[in-house]
């Protein structure tokens, strides 16, 4: 509060202003700088114009009352102390006043001059007290609104009372304006939510809590901590601050380290083992050329060494395909129609659909989806996953497959999913690792080979699976 204040006296009777001003004037703690203000309309309209500290207003105004006048002020958004002046003590008068805004009343019959300078003092006092309180709350209001991170208020049934902006974008799907959304609603997991709300019990609060949130169309995995929110510990209902921080894309990240980690260690294990492997091989053929120029004459021998030259080449055929896998040749750009890309791909494995009467579905944006990749590699590496899919639905009694293309953030992106047996968990753990197959004669090659074309066009693929279920593959490029 500075030294001086200006104050605004809104009074019709020109003797009281002057007793007022008097008082006022009589006051040694803090100098007034007085203003007089005679009717209703000048009233309102020098109040709005906030040209003053604080307002002593009478109740009987020529044209309205002065509970009128401050009910106005506040509907206004006029925050500063309005006084009431009243003739007599009436409670009724007084109450209303309060009740439609007033900082205080005083009794013009009992104004001293310690009594006014006190009632003055406090009315400021509290005007910036609750103006320090409004600044916090907007403070704060505005890092919950503006948070990166969704955050949650929930009362003491764990319903959600507010949210940000961000947990709106994220979980849309489940706001309704016709239901209560609770806190057990967005857990993928009940058991996850049974477990939180425990800890929440015994220590009051929740710090680093991992698990899965849903939206209904989106699983999202995420670190959650829970608060009690201060103010609410002085009440009988408390209420709990809660702060989701998505980890999806960070897991998401952390994926596709690992598999770059491991395609790199494949390609180092690749060219070693094509080293070790093709020094004795190439021995195997010098020693084959010499065996069979000194064999010419003995017909048996035929026989053996074309098994062993069938053999070799087999070995070093499968050395190739090895180092194909772990670091195929480099990318042929070109001007690409991807819908092209995925029609050569199916046409390559539509016999297989057919003999395995499976049910094909594609559905492709109204344009076309064109950019600069390697068209060949492309196909190669949807081929494989659709060859996988054909073959994970031969059990299936009514086998469905679909290829769908669209757009994410203007970069293509392809799904496609079967309705066959579906894989485990370690199977999606090992998916794109080389050697690793469950089909008998599958050599474990052709994910590795598709995630490294998917990488060297830096993108990326994803895999989701139940068992009995079917399997999706999501392609980013």
């Amino acid at each position: 509060m500075s030294t001086t204040v200006k104050i605004l006296i809104v009074e019709d009777d020109e003797d009281d202003f002057i007793i007022l001003k008097h008082f006022l004037t009589k006051i040694r703690s803090v100098q007034y700088d007085v203003y007089w203000c005679a009717s209703y309309q000048d009233a309102f309209e020098d109040i709005l114009e906030d040209k003053h500290d604080i307002y002593l207003i009478d109740n009987y105004l020529g044209r309205g009352e002065g509970v009128q006048l401050i009910a106005e002020m506040r509907k206004n958004n006029v925050t500063k102390p309005l006084i009431l002046l009243t003739g007599a003590s009436d409670y009724v008068i007084d109450s209303k006043a309060m009740e439609k805004g007033a900082s205080d009343f005083i009794i013009k019959t009992e104004i001293k001059i310690d009594t006014l300078e006190r009632a003055l003092r406090y009315a400021i006092e509290r005007y910036h007290q609750q103006r320090f309180i409004r600044e916090q709350e907007k403070k704060y209001r505005s890092l919950f609104e503006l948070s990166m991170e969704p955050l949650l208020i929930l009362d003491d049934q764990l319903r959600v009372l507010e949210y940000n902006h961000t947990f709106s974008s994220m979980f849309a799907h489940m706001i309704r304006s016709d239901a209560p959304l609770f806190f057990k609603d967005l857990f993928e997991y009940e058991f996850d939510y049974t477990n939180i709300i425990d800890r929440l019990k015994q220590a009051g609060s929740v710090k680093g809590f991992k698990t899965l949130l849903t939206n209904n169309t989106e699983k999202h995995t995420v670190i959650i901590s829970i608060v009690v929110l201060p103010e609410s510990q002085k009440q009988i209902m408390e209420k709990y601050q809660v702060a989701i921080y998505d980890v999806s894309k960070l897991m998401e990240a952390q994926n596709e380290l690992q598999k770059l980690e491991k395609l790199s260690m494949t390609g180092r294990m690749a060219r070693m083992i094509a080293h070790e492997v093709r020094n004795p091989l190439t021995n195997i053929n010098l020693a084959l050329g010499e065996l069979t120029s000194l064999t010419q004459d003995i017909p048996e021998s035929n026989l053996y060494e074309e098994m062993i030259s069938r053999n070799t080449q087999r070995i070093n055929a499968l050395i190739d395909e090895l180092l194909n896998s772990a670091k195929p040749s480099e990318l042929e750009y070109a001007n690409t129609n991807m819908q092209a890309v995925l029609d050569s791909a199916v046409d390559f494995c539509s016999d297989r659909m057919s003999l395995e009467n499976i049910t094909f579905r594609k559905i492709y944006p109204d344009q076309l989806v064109l950019g600069k990749w390697d068209p060949e590699k492309l196909k190669i590496a949807f081929v494989n996953i659709i060859i996988n899919a054909i073959e994970a639905m031969k059990e299936t009694p009514h086998p469905h497959l679909s290829l769908i293309l669209t757009k994410e953030n203007e970069s293509p992106v392809i799904y496609i999913k079967d309705n066959g047996r579906g894989m485990d968990e370690e199977t999606l753990n090992h998916i794109f690792e080389p050697f690793y197959s469950k089909r008998k004669d599958g050599l474990g090659l052709g994910m590795t080979s598709t995630l490294n074309i998917i990488h060297m066009h830096k993108g990326k693929i994803s895999v989701s699976s139940q068992p009995s279920v079917g399997t999706e593959f999501k392609i980013m490029l």
